[in-house]
């Protein structure tokens, strides 16, 4: 259902908007914009048939324009409807005194709608009429008629044959005394069948070897294509190999030789980080064993001093010192400096072996001062030993060394070895740590030289295996394999290549590709003709050529036979022309009438059945039609007696006169005799029926609107009562949507009288 008409630019309408509801009664005065509210819904509705060069579309645009805008809005949920310009205008769009009713297409058209056409409108062809007047053309036997002429012709054609049949008859009986000639014409068609069977042997041999030679060229046109794919391939997988044409192994090779000098040197490069590195290790380990001998000497001797001032003291009482040399001392001193200074120079640097040479010198010194022992006299051995074991036992809180307690001279040699070691001990770990920076720059300098040997051997290896890569290759012996399989493609594409040129020469083409352009044209050809190939026909042809020529040469002789007795046989008819005369020409004549007047008769004959099967067609239109004509008077009177309940409407025939209607006084009065108002409420009768009619589907009545314009201009109230009856009642039975336009402004009050729901909508003066 349209739910509203929006109309932004249209004739005199601009930006207006109609709400219409499922009966909407559109009223206003003349000028008031109804008939563009018409042409809007035409517009909206039949859109999809506009074509601006027809008279309705032309009209339109003449009037509003052809920017002209005019929109629907349908309820939401339902399929906006459609229709034909000639459809809404002939049936959908019902205008008061308008008697025509169009079916749009009766091409389409049952045969109610085109009965109904013509029985209001025209006053067309009656088939019962046709159907009489053909019939009369089959049968008739008057003059000239086509009776007449069949048997005419019948009684000529039975004159000219009894005529011929005498002439016939007289040239035989002519013929019947040459008995020449009738041996000639005996052995003439023996020799014309033995010429004939002879043509057929020669024919049949003929397709024999044609058909063999077609089979033998077939298969040799498969072995020159076969040839050329074999090529093309051998070509192709050469080309695919083309790489490997020549052999650049020995480069690969120098690569190979460039990798391996190049691990070499990064692998001796490698060793000689990893004894820089041992070095560093080595020394780090002397030097931290250094460090913690160093710290607990010094210690030690800072206590050895201490206590040597106290035995300088003990000894300096008044007492005689008595010097003498402590050699097991001096030895060990000496013993333990070159043990140190072996240890040192073992590094194999210039500072350790002048390191070694310091400590070896100090160790000496230390040895000859060291070992000088005081014997200090006046003291008892008792107060030594007590003195002595009181500084054993402050000793033993410093170091695990046993503190000599025997005299002392033992002491002091002991205390100032002490202190000897860690002069020693201080002066070997200084060196180490001045020689560690130049051991550290080593392993640098060695592991950049590493690095850079390494990354050079990885380059050469990346270029060597990037060598294969780039071939496709896997291996050298992969390598190798593709360049022998090239040699082999490439020996194999030159033997096919030779082998297709010397076919091509044998075919009489001067290159390849022509040679293969006339293979596949040949091929073709053959496979068109369904010859399939057999293999060894150059074998079979030559015996079969052989018996050809035997049979064409046979059938030669035969045909030559036949010519010379076809000559005497015509000799023979020039001397027996001589005696018929002209009996020959007149039989011919008519034989030549007889089929004249024979084919005019066929011809006769086939119209006669023309005009009867053509009566037939148009009798059984005029028996369809009463069935519809039958048919639509009662849907009329149906519709009709809503408002006049002793109404009959009928229709008989095809003229306009066809259509009638019975009163309830029982009179009968055709259509266009009746009154203006009777008229109309007639059409609208009908023309909701044909409307009703047009939408029935196999599944039911199809959604549809109708729109009236002055559909009541010409009913007196009591007629518009009924009108409004019959309008109520159908718009309840089909649920279509209604749209009435009118300048009269009860027609929406009357219609609610009738039970119907309206909407209204008032359109102002202009």
């Amino acid at each position: 259902m349209i739910r509203r008409l929006d109309l932004p630019d249209f004739g005199k309408f601009r930006k207006a908007r109609l709400d219409l509801g499922p009966f909407t009664v559109i009223s206003g005065p003349n000028e008031a914009g109804k008939t563009t509210v018409f042409d809007a819904l035409f517009d909206t509705l039949c859109a999809e048939s506009r074509h601006e060069s027809l008279p309705l579309w032309k009209n339109l645009a003449g009037r509003y324009g052809a920017l002209r805008k005019a929109e629907l809005v349908w309820e939401e949920g339902l399929t906006p409807l459609s229709f034909g310009d000639n459809e809404f205008m002939e049936i959908f769009a019902i205008r008061g005194g308008q008697l025509g009713v169009h079916h749009p297409d009766n091409r389409k058209a049952s045969s109610w709608a085109q009965a109904a056409e013509n029985a209001l409108l025209n006053s067309g062809l009656n088939p019962a009429h046709l159907a009489k007047e053909l019939t009369k053309k089959a049968e008739t036997a008057g003059k000239d008629s086509v009776q007449a002429n069949i048997r005419r012709l019948h009684e000529a054609i039975k004159d000219r044959e009894q005529a011929a049949a005498a002439l016939k008859a007289e040239r035989d009986a002519i013929l019947a005394g040459a008995e020449q000639a009738v041996r000639l014409e005996e052995e003439r068609v023996r020799l014309a069948a033995e010429a004939e069977t002879s043509a057929a042997a020669v024919k049949a041999k003929t397709e024999e070897v044609e058909k063999l030679f077609a089979a033998g060229r077939r298969a040799a046109v498969l072995a020159g294509l076969k040839a050329l794919r074999e090529l093309k391939e051998a070509r192709d997988a050469a080309a695919d190999l083309k790489a490997f044409a020549n052999n650049e192994i020995a480069a690969y090779r120098a690569l190979k030789e460039t990798q391996l000098d190049a691990e070499k040197t990064a692998a001796a490069g490698e060793a000689a980080l990893a004894a820089a590195q041992a070095a560093v290790t080595a020394a780090n380990a002397a030097i931290e064993q250094l460090a913690a001998r160093e710290t607990q000497l010094r210690s030690e001797s800072s206590y050895a001093a201490g206590l040597a001032s106290r035995v300088a003291e003990f000894a300096s009482e008044p007492e005689r010192l008595v010097t003498g040399v402590d050699k097991k001392l001096r030895f060990s001193i000496w013993g333990g400096g070159a043990v140190l200074a072996v240890l040192v120079a073992f590094s194999g640097s210039i500072m350790g072996y002048l390191a070694a040479l310091a400590i070896a010198g100090a160790a000496g010194w230390a040895g000859f001062r060291f070992s000088i022992t005081e014997r200090l006299s006046g003291h008892t051995p008792e107060d030594v030993t007590a003195f002595l074991g009181g500084l054993a036992t402050e000793w033993a809180s410093v170091s695990t060394e046993i503190f000599p307690v025997a005299d002392l001279e033992s002491a002091r040699a002991f205390l100032a070895k002490t202190q000897a070691d860690y002069a020693a001990v201080s002066a070997s770990y200084e060196e180490k740590l001045a020689g560690l920076s130049e051991l550290d720059a080593n392993v640098t300098a060695a592991a950049r030289t590493a690095e850079e040997r390494r990354k050079a051997a990885e380059q050469a290896a990346r270029e060597a295996n990037s060598w294969f890569k780039g071939r496709g290759c896997a291996t050298e012996d992969d390598y190798q394999a593709k360049v022998a399989d090239y040699k082999r493609l490439a020996a194999r594409a030159g033997d096919m290549e030779q082998r297709v040129l010397a076919l091509a020469d044998g075919s009489g083409c001067k290159d390849e590709e022509t040679f293969k352009d006339k293979l596949f044209a040949e091929n073709g050809e053959l496979e068109r003709r369904g010859v399939e190939p057999a293999q060894g026909a150059e074998v079979e042809l030559p015996r079969l050529r052989r018996e050809l020529a035997a049979l064409a040469e046979k059938a030669h002789e035969t045909e030559k036979d036949l010519n010379r007795l076809t000559a005497e046989i015509e000799r023979s008819r020039a001397v027996s022309g001589a005696r018929l005369g002209g009996l020959p020409e007149r039989i011919n004549l008519l034989e030549t009438e007889l089929a004249a007047d024979k084919a005019e008769l066929a011809e006769l004959q086939l119209q006669a059945e023309a005009y009867t099967m053509a009566a037939a067609a148009f009798t059984a239109l005029a028996e369809s039609s009463a069935v519809a004509f039958e048919t639509l008077g009662k849907e009329v009177t149906g519709t009709l007696r809503a408002m006049l309940p002793e109404a009959y409407a009928e229709f008989k025939v095809f003229e306009a006169d066809g259509a009638a209607v019975t009163d309830a006084g029982g009179v009968k009065r055709q259509v266009r005799n009746l009154s203006a108002g009777m008229r109309d409420l007639f059409m609208l009768a009908a023309r909701l029926a044909i409307a009703h009619r047009s939408r029935l589907t196999p599944e039911g009545l199809a959604p549809a609107l109708l729109v009236f314009d002055e559909p009541f201009f010409t009913l007196d109230a009591a007629r518009q009562s009924l009108a409004l009856k019959l309008l109520a009642a159908f718009h309840r039975n089909t649920g279509w949507q209604f749209i009435i336009l009118t300048k009269e402004p009860g027609l929406a009050a009357a219609a609610e009288a009738e039970g119907v729901t309206v909407t209204k909508v008032d359109l102002p003066a202009a």
